[in-house]
């Protein structure tokens, strides 16, 4: 496997990986500043746009999670 970082994304204050899996054919990145560190959240597409596109829904269905939460405490 052949993985390199080759930049960042960004959306709603998070920061996100670029990488490559040349064996693969595909991009995939984890995103780096998480609320907790013990936290794993990964997205991949075969295109910018569909990383893109899945960086931010994993972002989003990141902090849904936390709303649930909060709201099941209730």
């Amino acid at each position: 496997m052949n993985d390199n970082i080759l930049s960042v994304l960004e959306y709603k204050g998070y920061k996100g990986s670029i990488e490559v899996d040349t064996e693969a054919d595909i991009l995939y990145g984890h995103v780096q500043n998480l609320k907790n560190p013990n936290d794993i959240v990964s997205y991949e597409g075969e295109t910018i746009k569909e990383l893109k596109d899945d960086f931010r829904s994993a972002i989003d269905d990141y902090l849904a999670s936390f709303e649930d939460k909060n709201l099941q405490e209730k």
